[in-house]
């Protein structure tokens, strides 16, 4: 309750503040508490483990709570258009709310680290498939035009580099030295020269997770969360640089193509979902009732089979949020809260709490069991790196929704199924044992278990004498 009752100091801030600061001084408070709360939840939550839960508040505490400091700090004033005051203080209230009712049971208590190991055959074979993954689509990002690229490709690379990270599970045999993450680090590195073109850098930041992830399982998780904690704001610093624009445009040019300091894209969804809000109150927002949810769950259908299919979230808002680009490729994200706000109005706001709160703590469950003690087989790493996957996930759907969630997430879990296909369809089969015929009773037959060869007799029904003796 305590972070309720500090929820409550911005809005008395916001009332007493003189009419040229108004909302300034609420929306900086608001998003230094936000900031605060989703690193504290991400911390506290499954204690060593990280958890599905955490990243889900580690991305707010980023797109939400950082979004909402640097728009309050480079415009300093409250636009009446983009209610910045209103967006954050909405966000924190559901998160908290949500954190309160459905993340605060004992199975969020702090726990002892959870040590995964896997035996050594299974380690190899991951390492080898995540090897084979990586250079195949190294190989196939080189060779195709660019017009036949398609997701799978980097989502190909991207599993790879997770497989390669589980040969830092210790084995029954011995645990491996920390040197051994050169090599996915390597992977990573070769997926940032070659498969990263520069857009969707959270890629590159869920792909570091997903490793530190593993690390975490080792063992060592409170130190992994603290060097983690340690390094995000050097690794936001090193993705916005990969971004910055900072030569003007020509004129005329749109924000979204202009990216001054590298940080559009974790701060613009944030400012899209106040602009949403100031349409809602206009009456100017349409209420969509679940379409979007809809149009993400067949996203992964290609649209040569289904022209008609349902349009993505992100091409939906274009022409509320950006109408001078409608009818390009633009895409436009608005936090996951404001995938809510589009579908059912405020009351989607409230709805959310109960649906998030239950859907990520059961993902975190799937999670925690495929993170056994002892991975012996070779689907327990599929179903492994597939619980990683979709942990990191977590980040995509609070910063753009469930479409981009979707269809990334969707990708990996593809190649992994592919994975799983063909480790079914090579896999050696039972060695069936031929059938024996009856023994005849003039040879010898052998029991072994009983360590004697006798000669069957006619008299005694087939059975050896030295068998009747010892059974007697």
């Amino acid at each position: 309750m305590g972070w309720l009752c500090l929820g409550s100091l911005p809005l008395l801030l916001d009332t007493t503040a003189g009419r040229g600061r108004w909302g300034f001084d609420g929306t900086v408070l608001f998003g230094v508490l936000s900031v605060l709360f989703g690193l504290w939840v991400f911390w506290r939550d499954g204690g060593a483990r990280v958890t599905t839960v955490g990243a889900y508040n580690l991305g707010f505490a980023l797109f939400v709570g950082f979004a909402a400091l640097y728009q309050a700090l480079e415009s300093g004033i409250e636009a009446p258009e983009f209610p910045l005051f209103r967006a954050v203080a909405l966000g924190y209230f559901v998160q908290v709310s949500t954190w309160l009712v459905f993340w605060t049971g004992k199975s969020t208590r702090a726990t002892a680290g959870t040590l995964v190991t896997t035996t050594p055959e299974v380690a190899r074979w991951a390492v080898r498939c995540g090897a084979l993954l990586l250079a195949l689509a190294v190989l196939l990002q080189l060779s195709l035009p660019e017009r036949f690229q398609h997701l799978l490709i980097s989502s190909a690379g991207f599993v790879g580099v997770i497989m390669l990270g589980v040969g830092l599970l210790p084995t029954t045999r011995r645990r491996p030295s920390l040197m051994y993450g050169l090599v996915p680090v390597a992977g990573l590195v070769i997926y940032y020269l070659i498969l990263f073109d520069s857009f969707g850098r959270l890629v590159l930041g869920a792909l570091a997770l997903a490793l530190a992830v593993i690390v975490a399982n080792r063992g060592n998780g409170r130190p992994v969360k603290a060097v983690m904690l340690a390094v995000a704001p050097p690794t936001l610093a090193f993705l916005a640089k990969i971004r910055a624009s900072p030569t003007p445009p020509p004129p005329g040019t749109p924000r979204t193509e202009w990216d001054s300091d590298g940080l559009f894209s974790v701060v613009g969804p944030f400012h899209d979902f106040a602009q949403l809000l100031s349409l809602s109150d206009l009456g100017l927002l349409p209420k969509a009732w679940g379409e979007s949810f809809y149009a993400a769950a067949v996203i992964l259908v290609p649209r040569s089979i289904w022209e008609d299919k349902p349009r993505g979230l992100g091409a939906v808002l274009v022409p509320y949020l950006s109408p001078q680009l409608a009818g390009t490729e633009h895409s436009d994200a608005a936090l996951f809260f404001g995938e809510w706000l589009y579908n059912f109005g405020l009351a989607g706001l409230v709805l959310m709490i109960p649906i998030t709160g239950l859907a990520l703590r059961a993902a975190d469950r799937v999670v925690r069991a495929a993170s056994k003690p002892l991975i012996g087989t070779r689907r327990g790493v599929l179903a492994y790196v597939a619980a990683i996957v979709l942990l990191v996930g977590a980040l995509d759907l609070i910063w753009v929704g469930t479409a981009t969630f979707a269809s990334r997430a969707g990708c990996r879990l593809l190649i992994l199924a592919a994975l799983f296909a063909v480790h079914a369809l090579f896999s050696r089969a039972p060695t069936a044992v031929p059938p024996q015929s009856p023994p005849s009773p003039s040879r010898p037959v052998p029991h072994s278990r009983l360590g004697t060869t006798s000669t069957a007799s006619p008299a005694g029904g087939g059975v050896p004498e030295s068998v009747r003796q010892r059974c007697r």
